[in-house]
């Protein structure tokens, strides 16, 4: 008898005994991963469901599931209770029982003995993966007469602990039954353990979809000490016994699909893949159709949820002997046996489109109304809803207008870099004029989609130098306390401090409102005494608050490693108590004799003689007070045309220095951009 059933068996000795696995490496082999701990509780149930399948003697079969829980008290942080953690689960049927069949078929791992239901063989290890131990109690009928048998299922080298099988004396009063006790579930799966009655019956649902299709399926209760379910009954509720069933097929594999609307309490857009009647892995539908986050509401308002549960002899072969993956192949291939997942989904989320088009048509509406209110105020996203209108389906419609603008910004950064990649693709294939003239009329879609992509980049560009100026402008302000702004925060705003040009990226300074050349510097450092300045050989403390060394012309015959280096000292708004060591341009002067001394670096860390021609710049940037004009026409300087400003050349240090107002500054970079301000219907005062 028992040969029967021992594919389990590893080999047999010259004494023809029989090697039995070892249950205890087998509960070590693997750990249950903790989002299926209730898969011991399916295997339970699926096992009493094929026991009652099993006789066909049993007029109406009925499992029993008790939840026992922990004696704890948990408190919700309303300091309401909330229910005590599942411990066990006792599990009842009034099936065949653990016969003699049964009993021989239990004793082995891989046994065959339900092969045409897609046994495994070794679903009761995944008991003893999550609980301590599982203690069976089973009356079953043998040759008329009525027996019991009682043993424990322990993570012990044989498993089987404990057994007794007994003949009873019935007088016609017992009834069959089969009760398995899974008992104390460890500590670690407990708070992965549904608690409510309610969502584990939506959990069984779930796992056992096809069985509760069946007319006869057997009657489920689940019941605690306060509660009582009937799942079946649920199942009816939240499918309203309205499950459409359709056929696909996938390279040549046939997909059964059965697609119901759950009237369940919580939304639970999924695709289920099923293997032997069972769920084994699901994914969202939103990875797929992103308007499907939340409820549909059907014509009676009533919110539903999309579940489609797929099943088919390709899913069969592929699933793993714990029941937890599906064997889809992760590259794509030539073999109709190696599908990927994504090749089954999306023939899926096609019938879902096409049945449920009318819902969703509804839903992108709603979500596209919402963004398109948005862009109204920020017309630098209106290109989204011409090219990623699909992408923006995907935002929820009720979000706040920050959290929307950072999710139209990420899908306008991944448009940017799909228009990049296309655009390198196309243009690196380009060989000679006559197809570069030709590129406008044979790709103008991408064409138009660089032009509108980069206008937007540009909008976004001239918005930030717009309210740059402005916040320039507040800083000049005398504030509610009579105070006006240190210079630290003008000097921030335009190049941040104690940082150089290897910290920051290119759109993180505002060098462009002094000069647009200045952008384009080979390095700088801010607010950094000249000992810490890479290209500098100097070991003096002074601290320019900008030193820029700019790039050497290309074209430059000149070995010099920089054109020109710039200083620019930043003076507080209104600042007219300067003393004579605190002169701005006493100041300036001392910078650049300690950069003529002492040798300057280039990129290499090479020196080179700063005196063979390389020109030095300078900026002050302040108001120009009394005290301030004072200095400067004491040390000779002329006066700009437009009395906001003074320069002077220096030619002992081949130093061209000039003072620039705010009120100048400002006003001079308005002019610079006053046409793409106009552009883009900004106000340019």
């Amino acid at each position: 008898m028992a040969e029967k059933y021992l594919n389990c068996i590893l080999f047999k000795t010259n004494k023809t005994q029989l090697m039995q696995i070892d249950i205890l490496g087998k509960v070590r082999e693997k750990k249950l991963p903790y989002n299926n701990t209730l898969l011991p509780l399916y295997e339970a149930v699926v096992n009493s469901i094929h026991a009652i399948e099993e006789n066909s003697a049993t007029s109406s079969g009925i499992i029993e599931i008790e939840v026992i829980r922990s004696n704890q008290v948990n408190l919700e942080f309303d300091g309401g209770e909330s229910l005590a953690p599942v411990t066990d689960f006792i599990i009842t049927d009034n099936g065949i029982g653990f016969n003699d069949d049964n009993y021989e078929s239990f004793n082995y791992a891989h046994s065959t003995y339900k092969i045409d239901k897609g046994g495994k063989g070794i679903g009761r290890i995944t008991w003893l993966r999550a609980f301590n131990k599982a203690e069976i109690e089973s009356v079953y009928r043998n040759n008329g007469s009525m027996m019991k048998r009682v043993f424990n299922f322990e993570p012990t080298r044989k498993g089987i602990e404990n057994h007794e099988n007994t003949t009873l004396a019935t007088n016609g009063k017992v009834s069959r039954y089969t009760k398995v006790h899974l008992k104390s579930l460890k500590e670690e799966y407990q708070k992965w353990c549904n608690s409510k009655l309610e969502d584990i019956s939506l959990k069984i649902i779930e796992h056992c979809f096809t069985y509760f299709l069946d007319e006869n399926c057997p009657r489920i209760i689940i019941k605690d000490e306060k509660e009582q379910l009937v799942v079946n009954d649920l199942f009816g509720l939240y499918t309203r016994q309205a499950v459409e069933n359709k056929k696909i097929k996938v390279k040549g594999n046939e997909f059964s699909l059965d697609i119901v609307k759950l009237y369940s309490p919580k939304p639970d857009n999924k695709i289920h893949y099923r293997a032997h009647k069972r769920d084994v892995v699901s994914e969202k539908i939103t990875n797929h159709i992103p308007e499907l986050q939340k409820f549909i509401e059907d014509e009676n308002g009533d919110k539903f949820s999309i579940g489609v549960y797929v099943s088919g002899g390709y899913l069969d072969t592929k699933v793993n002997e714990e029941r937890t993956e599906i064997g889809f192949s992760k590259t794509e291939t030539l073999f109709p046996d190696d599908l990927k997942q994504e090749d089954i989904s999306n023939e899926i989320v096609n019938v879902i489109r096409d049945k449920f088009k009318d819902y969703l048509a509804t839903l992108s509406e709603t979500r596209i109304d919402r963004v398109k209110k948005f862009v109204k105020d920020h017309p630098r996203y209106r290109y989204l809803l011409k090219y990623k209108k699909e992408a923006l389906k995907g935002i929820s419609s009720t979000i706040p207008d920050s959290k929307l603008e950072i999710e139209l910004f990420k899908i306008q950064k991944n448009l940017e870099t799909e228009v990049i990649s296309e655009a390198s693709s196309i243009m690196t294939s380009i060989e000679d004029l006559e197809q570069k003239e030709n590129f406008n009329t044979e790709h103008s879609e991408l064409y138009n989609k660089i032009i509108e992509v980069g206008n937007a980049k540009l909008s976004e560009y001239i918005l930030h130098r717009k309210l740059v100026l402005k916040l320039l402008e507040t800083h000049l302000k005398k504030s509610d306390q009579g105070k006006y702004s240190k210079e630290d925060s003008v000097h921030n705003l335009i190049f941040p401090l104690k940082k150089t040009s290897d910290d920051i990226a290119l759109d993180e300074h505002n060098l462009w409102v002094i000069d647009e050349r200045l952008a384009f510097h080979d390095y700088l450092a801010s607010d950094r005494p000249f000992t810490n300045v890479e290209r500098t050989a100097s070991t003096s403390l002074q601290r320019a608050d900008l030193l820029i060394f700019n790039k050497a012309h290309i074209l430059n015959e000149d070995t010099k490693p920089y054109s020109s280096i710039v200083i620019v000292e930043f003076k507080r708004p209104m600042r007219d108590d300067y003393t004579e060591e605190e002169n701005p341009i006493n100041q300036i002067n001392k910078y650049a004799r300690e950069i003529i001394n002492n040798d300057v670096l280039d990129k290499d860390g090479r020196p080179f003689d700063i005196r063979e021609g390389t020109p030095l710049y300078a900026y002050i940037i302040s108001d120009l007070t009394p005290k301030l004009r004072q200095f400067a026409q004491d040390q000779n300087y002329t006066l700009l045309p437009d009395n906001n400003g003074y320069f002077n050349f220096n030619r002992n240090y081949n130093l061209y220095v000039e003072i620039i107002s705010f009120d100048k500054l400002i006003s001079d970079s308005k002019k610079r951009n006053k046409i793409l301000f106009e552009k883009l219907n900004l106000p340019t005062i």
